[in-house]
């Protein structure tokens, strides 16, 4: 006599369900179905129920009771109690992540990448901080146009880590995606190549850094005058000026349209010593005496990031015009 089919526990009609859930999830491809991905594993890291009660199951309503008086005053827990004991959805956010995200946001960038020997230095792509990245992709287009290349660095840096016995840095705009820093490599190596320049017009007048017109078919650049320049060539030891015939764009006042200023560069006196002519700082907005370094950083970070950060430290630091400064 052949003995009965029993049924396997893992395939009762809840567990059949689960399982076909989880098949459609581990295949989802469209933005809902991954944000639905999203939750369940958020669910189940903050779920009660992955270790085994220390607390016996309550017998009648008053022991109920009991326990949700005992939680009475963080209403967020008490509804996930609730959500638990009734087999539905709590609500979301689920403790332990921060429902509140940042105004501001990080957007990736193409960058520009000329050919060259400073190529292989120049980053694929940068970062820029969401409320400034029109202005700076109208700088970039203006540019283009006049068959010029922006190459940057850096438009921000990561917040640094907080670690015993390690300061908060004394330059916070970085932090605030509020440098834009350029290649150092792409200018003062050889001027009759390099896609930036540092000199004067003539050989005489303040020091200008430059962008050279790399595609002369590009719709503006015939309005860039061809001109001789003294460009600076730099060596580890020295530098000089020699000079150069081309078109040539002047970056300042460009960059100043979109609020990127710097001070007039200097002379180099040395590749390891050429000064900051790479860095441009966007201020706009920041009012003397009024605007808090830990506003500003929440404008762009978690209070998990700032609080994992060694910035933390200068939070109550307020812009004096130039600098965030201790209150």
């Amino acid at each position: 006599m052949s003995e009965p089919t029993t049924t396997p526990a893992a395939s009762t009609a809840e567990d059949r369900a689960i399982d076909a859930l989880t098949r459609i999830l581990d295949s989802a491809i469209s933005p809902q179905m991954l944000e639905a991905q999203q939750l369940i594993l958020r669910r189940l890291a903050t779920a009660g129920d992955l270790f085994p009660s220390r607390v016996p199951a309550p017998l009648n309503i008053t022991q109920v009771g009991g326990y949700l008086n005992l939680i009475q005053d963080d209403a967020v827990m008490r509804a996930q109690v609730l959500a638990s004991t009734l087999g539905v959805a709590g609500p979301n956010p689920t403790p332990g992540f921060d429902p509140v995200l940042p105004p501001l946001y990080l957007t990736a960038r193409v960058n520009d990448r000329p050919a060259g020997g400073a190529q292989a230095a120049i980053p694929v792509s940068v970062q820029v901080r969401s409320d400034l990245a029109a202005a700076f992709d109208a700088v970039r287009a203006a540019l283009h146009a006049q068959g010029a290349t922006l190459p940057v660095l850096s438009a921000v840096r990561p917040l640094p880590p907080a670690g015993i016995g390690v300061p908060a840095p004394d330059d916070l705009l970085p932090y605030l995606g509020r440098v834009l820093e350029l290649v150092p490599s792409t200018a003062l190596v050889d001027p009759a190549t390099d896609a930036l320049a540092l000199g004067q017009e003539g050989g005489a007048g303040p020091q200008t850094l430059v962008a050279r017109v790399l595609d002369p078919a590009a719709p503006d650049a015939g309005s860039v005058p061809e001109a001789a320049w003294s460009l600076w060539d730099c060596d580890a030891t020295a530098c000089t000026q020699v000079t150069v015939t081309g078109r040539f764009v002047r970056l300042a006042p460009v960059l100043e349209g979109a609020g990127w200023y710097a001070p007039p560069p200097g002379a180099p006196t040395s590749s390891s010593d050429a000064g900051a002519w790479y860095r441009f700082t966007n201020t706009t907005g920041l009012v003397a005496g009024v605007s808090r370094f830990g506003d500003e950083l929440a404008l762009m970070w978690s209070a998990g990031q700032i609080a994992a950060s060694s910035v933390r430290e200068k939070v109550a630091a307020v812009w004096d015009g130039t600098a965030f400064v201790e209150a």
